[in-house]
């Protein structure tokens, strides 16, 4: 299955779910306000779901490469970016909190892998999500999803500021995590 004249899609499969989010998450401001609610809906919940499933088929199917595992941080970073940006502009001011967290996560992330000498070595598998990493990641695609769906449905937006505080909290957690771990 999934051979198309000779290819094996099986390989390609997880990237290309990891490179969808990574173009979603550029649509997001352009999509948002030229007013495509509706295709950016099913856009945005694709994008979602795809975070769940690139990696477990790469492992399941032992295609882990390291184009995917950098670009599925970058479409991580570059979908909660684009959408915590767009919302405080047009939503809930509040999701400057998941913002500014998530940029210092980022810098801790870049400082360690620079200061660790894996981008001299070009030893771009070594860094490795937390646990922590991962719940924060699920409970901000949440609150994306949350601060979202309440542009339509404003009794959803009662929910948005809760959503952002746990979110705040596992974004802290990660990043003191990241700052103090040793690297392998």
């Amino acid at each position: 299955y999934f051979i198309v004249k000779g290819l094996n899609m099986k390989k390609y499969i997880p990237n290309i779910l990891t490179t969808y989010r990574i173009f979603v998450a550029l649509l997001i401001p352009f999509l948002f306000f030229k007013g495509q609610y509706n295709t950016l809906s099913i856009l945005f919940v694709i994008a979602l779901l795809s975070d769940l499933f690139d990696g477990y088929l790469a492992r399941k199917w032992n295609v882990i490469s390291i184009y995917g595992k950098m670009a599925d941080a970058i479409g991580d970073k570059l979908l909660a970016l684009s959408a915590s940006t767009t919302f405080i502009i047009a939503i809930n001011k509040n999701f400057i909190i998941t913002l500014i967290l998530e940029f210092i996560i980022i810098i801790i992330n870049c400082t360690k892998f620079i200061a660790s000498g894996n981008l001299k070595n070009r030893e771009f598998n070594k860094n490795k999500s937390s646990i922590y990493g991962k719940i924060k990641t699920v409970f901000l695609f949440i609150s994306l999803f949350i601060g979202f769906i309440s542009y339509k449905y404003s009794s959803f937006s009662k929910l948005i500021l809760p959503f952002i505080i746990i979110t705040a909290i596992f974004q802290v957690i990660t990043a003191i995590n990241y700052a103090i771990r040793k690297e392998d």
